[in-house]
């Protein structure tokens, strides 16, 4: 559950009450529009109560006559649904012609209204009473009913319109409340944009204008952002402290071995001076690992294209007398989303090992997919093989001694193309020499 959609949640608990409240609506119209139908009905009853009573008469032998007919002439129908009768100690004494030869049959126990079963199985809603006449010895029981099938009829009538009317305000109900809970998450939909830009290096804070339920959350992620570059910032300026008080001692050192082997003791200076560089790599790389874990902030961009042209003229000028040539296919306007010095030292050191071992042609293009772009770095050199390409980003990696260099080009890059979400990947290519081909992310807002 804790993993389920807030927004789905949301939605699921509205339309949970909006269905039941419209169902409970529609359930007590339809029985307050029953009890109004049967109310009314009633007060008819009473009426045709009242009308029967002051058309009876008493003859001077007792015997009861009923001389006029009741004005409405469904009492006149036979099996109209309207019925009156008149009995005493459960004899018949008239009836309504719509009755025929059936009875009606109130309950002796039951109100002044009851619910009876009339001719043929039909519900009534009946209006008993008990009056005394004038020239009679005992009251007599009146009782005038009326079908309740033309209530039912119109309470279903009601239910399908009230079904009808209800389904289309439950789509209403049901859209605004989709609505409202898209409007009312959509500032978690914006800080979760805002957040994918600060780990895309696009931005490295989230805005301060959100509503004030989100206010004291955006301000604890900004206060986490902000103390967590301080201590990256720390670390690097420790770091860097570190290395620099390592200089000098080094120097000693290197000079030492220097001296050691200028005065015959060749084997021990070797020893010594191997010790040395070790030394030099593991602070070089340490270095650049504390500046790559620090060193990416967010709004950077920088056009691929200048960078390029520049290392691609300096390379030319230094390895151009051995008769390397770098050709470059690089669209104008493409943006890597990250720092420039970034990209430079990626790209020069990709090229420069490209140089090294390049025996006269070295191609870079880059190219732009939706949010990625993808450089790649081809040189017509002896190549490697995958056990080879594997191994050749780890740290301190030299497969030959004569060539020069630390070993530490391509882990660097490597490590920094991860920083930025992108990847580097080494492979032989068609001609036989290295293809490295180094992913990262592209500035979309440019």
């Amino acid at each position: 559950m804790s993993r389920a959609s807030l927004q789905r949640r949301l939605f699921l608990g509205a339309l949970a009450w909006i269905v039941l409240a419209l169902i409970a609506t529609g359930v007590l119209l339809s029985v307050l529009f029953r009890d109004h139908l049967e109310d009314e009905l009633a007060r008819r009853l009473d009426a045709d109560f009242l009308q029967l009573v002051s058309q009876l008469e008493t003859a001077a032998d007792g015997s009861l006559t009923h001389p006029r007919a009741m004005s409405d002439p469904l009492y006149q129908r036979v099996l109209s649904g309207y019925y009156w009768e008149v009995d005493r100690d459960d004899t018949v004494l008239m009836r309504s012609r719509s009755l025929w030869d059936q009875a009606l049959a109130p309950d002796p126990d039951g109100g002044p209204l009851q619910r009876i079963e009339g001719p043929r199985g039909m519900p009534l809603l009946a209006a008993v009473r008990r009056v005394t006449l004038p020239r009679t010895d005992a009251p007599l029981r009146l009782t005038v009913a009326a079908s309740l099938s033309p209530v039912e009829a119109a309470v279903a009538d009601f239910r399908r319109t009230i079904a009808i009317a209800l389904g289309v305000l439950a789509l209403g109900l049901i859209g605004a409340a989709a609505l409202q809970v898209r409007l009312g998450l959509q500032p978690l939909a914006r800080l979760r944009r805002e957040l994918g830009a600060i780990r895309g290096a696009r931005a490295d804070r989230l805005s301060d204008d959100y509503p004030s339920e989100v206010s004291p959350l955006v301000a604890d992620l900004n206060n986490v952002l902000a103390h967590n570059a301080s201590l990256i910032e720390r670390a690097r300026r420790q770091a860097g402290n570190l290395a620099h008080a390592l200089k000098t001692p080094l120097s000693v050192v290197g000079n030492e071995a220097a001296r050691m082997q200028r005065h015959g003791e060749a084997e021990r200076a070797q020893r010594l001076q191997h010790e040395v560089d070790a030394m030099q790599r593991q602070i070089d790389w340490h270095l650049a690992r504390t500046r790559i874990a620090g060193g990416r902030r967010g709004g950077q961009a920088t056009v691929v294209a200048p960078v390029l042209e520049r290392l691609q003229r300096t390379l030319q000028r230094l390895y151009g007398e051995r008769g390397v040539v770098i050709d470059t296919d690089v669209p104008a306007g493409l943006a890597f989303a990250g720092e420039g010095q970034d990209l430079e030292q990626m790209l020069g050191n990709l090229l420069e090992n490209a140089c090294k071992w390049a025996r006269g042609v070295i191609t870079a293009r880059v190219a732009s997919g939706a949010e990625t772009l993808t450089l790649t770095i081809e040189d017509d050199g002896p190549g490697m093989d995958a056990d080879q390409c594997a191994r050749a980003i780890q740290p301190g990696r030299r497969f030959d001694e004569d060539v020069p260099g630390s070993g530490l080009g391509l882990a660097i890059v490597s490590d920094l193309a991860v920083a930025y979400g992108g990847t580097l990947a080494l492979e032989r290519n068609a001609a036989g020499g290295l293809s490295a081909t180094l992913r990262l992310p592209a500035a979309l807002d440019r």
